[in-house]
């Protein structure tokens, strides 16, 4: 389940004014990924051409840049990638023991098909590719190396990309019919992003099983807190007033 109202920034450029728009998912994590969050973000930018198409419509824009011809001429479909990034982590100071490799290894592959199914989309005609609409990065793990050289786990992350096209405005009506509305494509990317969110919960909560229920290493040693919790002005004597 993911939470509505989702937090969202939006920041500029200011030398090249590409607008860099993130929202934040928030899911309900449920127990079985205990002790690890879920977590996922949405991002994309927006340049300034892409803001001026959008200002107006594509004859005007044309003239602005091209000055007037007789012939109209012919633009290209806007495309705008959408990445998602996909995170699991333990609470703020906290690390667990790395799985064991050939664990580790077929989770860790397991994941990257999954997302590679859900998000990677190449176009083909007459046997050549002609489009990558999606993809996906390898994945990444986050650990903590403590002073005694123990390498522990601090959490996993994958992330990924679609691409979306974007409608173009016509001051032609037969070209504004022509142009699809890009609404059935918008809800088609919510549902991948759903569908890969709901599978990396689930492939997170396989991890968090391995870990809580794996016996530990013969020479694995206790992994000491990565901060005090102890103020740094108690010294364990008792307190004194002056």
């Amino acid at each position: 389940m993911i939470r509505s109202g989702l937090p969202s920034t939006e920041a500029i450029d200011l030398g090249d004014s590409v607008r860099h728009w993130k929202a934040w998912i928030i899911g309900i994590t449920p127990p079985s990924t205990k002790p690890f969050d879920v977590s996922a973000d949405v991002s994309f930018e927006w340049a300034p051409i892409d803001a001026a198409r959008a200002h107006t419509c594509e004859e005007d824009l044309l003239t602005e840049l091209l000055g007037r011809k007789r012939e109209s001429a012919r633009t290209q479909p806007r495309w705008k990638r959408v990445d998602l990034s996909l995170r699991a982590s333990l609470p703020y100071g906290s690390t667990t023991l790395m799985p064991e490799p050939h664990l580790f290894g077929l989770w860790s592959t397991s994941v990257a098909d999954k997302v590679a199914a859900a998000l990677t989309d190449v176009r083909e005609r007459k046997g050549n590719i002609v489009a990558i609409l999606g993809g996906h990065s390898d994945l990444e793990v986050e650990c903590h190396c403590g002073s005694d050289g123990v390498v522990s786990l601090t959490g996993p992350a994958i992330s990924g990309f679609r691409m979306v096209r974007v409608p173009r405005v016509w001051d032609d009506p037969r070209r504004r019919e022509a142009e699809r509305d890009a609404a059935d494509e918008l809800a088609r990317l919510a549902r991948t992003f759903k569908a890969t969110f709901d599978e990396w919960t689930k492939s997170v909560s396989q991890l968090a099983t391995w870990i809580r229920y794996a016996p530990p290493p013969s020479n694995a040693r206790p992994i000491e807190p990565r901060f005090d919790e102890q103020s740094e002005d108690d010294d364990g004597g008792p307190e004194t007033v002056h």
